[in-house]
């Protein structure tokens, strides 16, 4: 039986003297798979039109986007953002916005998450 556990994520920990139980390893796995399913990496390529919604399979708490070259914003315009739920990053219109099994992006003036053919990478977390 381990004597310890981890302080974040409570996982067991071993010392030499411990014994091992299969129900404290399956327990590790157990812990480390939902907190990894609480987040979601991905790309998505802009279609010109004025909003495009992205499927993530799951309504996120936060959404970070941003341009393939890791940023969110050029002299021109907006390229990306951090929204939360019901704050959606906006420059007096939504950039990106949360909604239900996914987030929504935009391209109007001075906004560009939604580019036709720019590549675009997101991090979105439950």
């Amino acid at each position: 039986m381990s004597s310890h556990k981890t302080e974040n994520y409570r996982l067991h920990i071993w010392e030499p003297e411990d014994n091992f139980l299969r129900e404290e390893f399956n327990g590790n796995f157990e812990a480390i798979d939902r907190h990894m399913a609480r987040m979601a990496v991905g790309a998505y390529v802009g279609d010109g039109a004025e909003s495009q919604f992205i499927e993530l399979g799951f309504t996120p708490a936060a959404i970070l986007v941003m341009a393939e070259n890791g940023t969110t914003r050029y002299t021109n315009g907006y390229w990306g953002g951090l929204a939360v739920m019901d704050r959606p990053a906006n420059n007096g219109n939504p950039i990106v916005a949360l909604e239900a099994d996914g987030f929504r992006v935009y391209y109007r003036s001075a906004t560009y998450c939604n580019g036709e053919g720019h590549v675009f990478h997101y991090l979105a977390i439950r």
